[in-house]
């Protein structure tokens, strides 16, 4: 074997291993988007049925909100607004979701249209939203939300 083909044996072996890294690291980029995509629904169907207890282990015990009107609110507001039995969500449907996932954290961003009833009366609103999530030992969890009201 002579110096050039040892090399562009080398070389080759190199390239391969390069390619296999970035593989397996894309691979992991379409996993947790994945991941992200499904929680995003099951975070919508906890506000649905109350579930405060995925919503307890989703929400990062320091997560901040910002609601339609501007104001911030926590993790606790969020928890005992969906506990208060004269307020419940009705229905949820998000449109345009996009995930993008950059190391352990990712961000979502689409619209909604909530129907929501406060004792007794119904509203329906819709809303772009952003979410930002961490991943912290090994589980990704909500760290910060916010909603903007727009014209359907």
């Amino acid at each position: 074997m002579n110096k050039g083909t040892v090399w562009i044996a080398g070389l080759s072996i190199g390239l391969g291993i390069l390619i296999g890294i970035s593989a397996s690291h894309l691979n992991a980029e379409t996993d947790d988007a994945a991941e992200i995509k499904k929680l995003s629904n099951d975070y919508a169907t906890a506000l649905l049925n109350r579930d405060t207890k995925f919503l307890d282990s989703t929400l990062d015990p320091d997560e901040v909100n910002v609601g339609t009107n501007g104001h911030p609110f926590d993790r606790q507001a969020l928890i005992a607004k969906i506990q208060d039995p004269s307020f419940a969500y009705k229905k949820i449907d998000i449109a345009d979701l996009v995930v993008k996932v950059i190391g352990a954290m990712a961000l979502t961003r689409g619209t909604a249209t909530v129907t929501t009833e406060t004792s007794g009366q119904t509203a329906t609103d819709n809303f772009r939203f952003v979410r930002i999530w961490q991943r912290q030992s090994g589980k990704w969890q909500v760290i910060y939300f916010q909603a903007t009201h727009i014209q359907p």
